[in-house]
């Protein structure tokens, strides 16, 4: 590999981390965002809302869903997605 093939490939790593660091931020802003509200309600005494409990659950499996298949390659090739691998197990 050339220095300058080397070179975007690192840019391109780059750029992915940080689209998937910020798109990570934003999900977790939300999910802060719906626990504070949930507290909230628990502190004045209010029923539990599902509605609010349902969104945690849903941003949270987003959330995992998306790190994990970011993620997941880099820190176990072995165990990645077998449409993403580029050999067949």
């Amino acid at each position: 590999m050339t220095s300058g093939l080397r070179e975007e490939r690192v840019q391109e790593l780059c750029e992915s981390a940080y689209v998937m660091l910020k798109e990570s931020y934003g999900a977790l802003h939300e999910l802060k965002g719906l626990v504070d509200r949930l507290h909230a309600g628990y502190l004045q005494q209010k029923n539990m809302d599902f509605d609010t409990i349902a969104a945690i659950k849903l941003t949270t499996d987003r959330m995992y869903d998306e790190l994990e298949r970011y993620l997941r390659p880099e820190c176990d090739p072995d165990s990645a997605y077998h449409d993403a691998m580029t050999e067949k197990p």
